[in-house]
């Protein structure tokens, strides 16, 4: 399902051809099946907001702080969504920090940068909106324009308590996930988090329960337990949304506006099978995440975009084969005697680009075979990582972990792989090595162990940028001893592998943080029909939607930052009185 109006193709969409569209009343819903105003109303609000992580949460927030009264609803037993899972770092451009220490964080720059990375196959500089779709660009445009307001009014009305993040013990600040191209004028430090009294990073649980404090002072309970099931409508607009809980149906009014800040479709299956490329073994998304929104935003004629987007990584696939709903994935994969090949035996990636990016990869196709060969990659390591990781690192690289094959030669550890692969039958659809893999094995560690000598990674460019140094001490978590010292390597992120065993595989799937895709929104957090007008009263932010930025995760953060501010502008819209433009 396309995002865009009309075109040859999604990727030769010129700028602006919906800006027209975007920009006109708001769209009738005539032929809605609930159409009707419904008889008696259970609860009433200004405001309802539908779910509770870093999108509902911040406009409930925004909302209660300008005066509304608000109502939360959460289908979930807790509150907190897949934020409460997280970090709490969200990615603001041009922060009230960054001001304060004189870092200019330029718009054109920002957006530049942003286009750029959301929009690659359409990016040209000099083109108006940079190339891409001007209804796409003031997406974009508006979360560079309000997400430092979003902070600051948090902030400010005690509802959050933040500050600029650090990279954890490392204490420096964090590169962006593409920081290293031309366009990116201000790639370090615009990430923010979350803290607690004590001015320590508090994660996202910490976080909710600020927030959940904060509404509930105000009056607002988080009602969990309440599943939304259909957004009602009546002549004006949306007027509400049906709701599930304890059994019993319930219609909640919404006065001025109905805001979705729920998430993907992580943990369903079907919608996986039928929008995804590559199948997504599992998710560290909470297992709420079943992409409520975008059937029953269909049936009042939201147009949907980027269903085939995720927020992506890389997971451990036979503890993800045990519970698709897993606790963390693959982020960058520890060690510096360490590589993935694919059912090749060779290497396909830079192992230590950013896990959205770097996970994309298992969906390469290759036409020639009508396949994808790095559905599945293996990542090799030697002793030397197996120490100095321990039993740190994520994924954990632990020493008695069944999912851990350990060999004492190279050889030996392809046939296990191969053997590994067939026990688990089915459950991979078959998937086996090439008959070449053991040969290209070998080949492409000695390969790699050139590359580390000599500091250079040719195929690709591993170790060359700020992001790939910077995570790997992060994620490594590296414990040296006397018979591992510290990395004397020209290229800290590459060690040689030793010429003798024992070595090991653990076998990594696709996964996904969740997805990204679902109604498409406006500059004003608004859904939008077929024909690109807002339709009044509803609106969306967060991984239930069409992500603005696309599928560019743009530093730490990159999903809450847009996800909150998001939140922000729907909330401010929604009280403004002007719903309908």
């Amino acid at each position: 399902m396309s995002e865009q109006p009309k075109a040859l193709s999604r990727r030769t969409i010129l700028g602006g051809m919906a800006a027209t569209a975007a920009a006109g009343a708001a769209a009738p819903l005539a032929g809605c099946a609930n159409s009707a105003e419904p008889p008696q109303w259970d609860l009433s609000a200004d405001v309802v907001c539908v779910g509770s992580g870093a999108a509902a949460l911040t406009a409930a927030v925004t909302a209660v702080t300008e005066g509304a009264s608000v109502i939360v609803l959460e289908k979930a037993a807790v509150a907190g969504g897949t934020t409460a899972k997280s970090g709490a770092v969200f990615w603001i451009p041009n922060h009230y920090g960054l001001k304060a220490r004189g870092v200019v964080d330029a718009k054109d720059d920002c957006l530049r940068y942003l286009c750029r990375y959301a929009f690659p196959a359409l990016y040209a500089p000099d083109a108006p909106f940079f190339g891409v779709p001007e209804f796409d660009y003031r997406r974009m445009e508006a979360f560079y324009d309000n997400g430092s307001d979003a902070v600051d009014f948090v902030i400010g009305a005690g509802a959050l308590k933040v500050r600029e993040w650090r990279m954890w013990d490392l204490d420096i600040p964090p590169p962006d996930y593409l920081e290293h191209v031309p366009e990116n004028k201000t790639p370090f430090g615009r990430p923010l988090a979350a803290i607690d009294d004590d001015g320590v990073f508090c994660w996202g649980y910490g976080m909710i329960e600020q927030y959940e404090n904060y509404l509930n002072a105000k009056g607002v309970e988080i009602r969990t337990g309440y599943a939304v099931t259909e957004i009602l409508t009546d002549d004006q607009g949306v007027a509400g949304v049906q709701v599930e809980a304890d059994g019993k149906t319930l219609r909640v009014r919404a006065t001025k506006g109905v805001i979705f800040g729920t998430g993907g479709y992580a943990h369903n299956v079907d919608m996986i099978n039928r929008f995804q490329d590559m199948f997504a073994y599992g998710s560290c998304a909470q297992q709420s995440a079943t992409g409520d929104l975008i059937p029953i935003s269909e049936k009042v004629g939201a147009k949907l975009g980027n269903l085939q987007g995720a927020w992506r990584m890389a997971v451990v696939l036979e503890q993800a084969l045990e519970n698709r709903s897993v606790g963390a994935g693959m982020f960058v994969p520890p060690g510096e005697s360490m590589l993935l090949v694919n059912r090749y035996g060779k290497r396909c990636v830079n192992e230590h680009r950013n896990y959205n990016d770097r996970s994309r990869s298992h969906a390469m196709f290759d036409p020639s075979t009508g396949d994808f060969p790095n559905r599945f990659q293996f990542m090799i390591y030697d002793q030397r990582t197996h120490e100095t990781v321990g039993d740190g690192g994520n994924p954990p690289i632990k020493r008695n972990e069944s999912y851990v094959i350990a060999a004492d030669s190279l050889a030996e550890l392809a046939d296990l792989i191969a053997a590994r692969l067939a026990s688990l039958g089915q459950a991979t659809q078959g998937y086996q090595l090439d008959a070449d893999f053991k040969q290209n094995l070998v080949e492409t560690v000695n390969r790699f162990n050139g590359y580390a000598r000599a500091g250079k990674d040719p195929e690709f460019g591993r170790g060359e940028s700020a992001y790939d140094r910077d995570w790997h001490r992060v994620w490594g978590a590296f414990t040296y001893n006397e018979t591992y010292a510290e990395n004397d390597m020209p290229n800290s992120t590459m060690y040689p592998l030793s010429d003798t065993g024992p070595y090991y595989a653990i076998i990594l799937a696709p996964g996904v943080l969740d997805t990204n895709g679902g109604p498409l929104t406006n500059e004003n957090a608004q859904m939008v029909d077929a024909d690109f007008q807002p339709i009044k009263g509803l609106y969306g932010a967060g991984n239930c939607i069409c992500a603005p930025t696309r599928n560019a995760y743009a530093g730490a953060g990159g999903t809450i930052g847009p996800a909150m501010t998001y939140g922000y502008i729907a909330a401010r819209h929604a009280l403004s009185g002007t719903s309908d433009a």
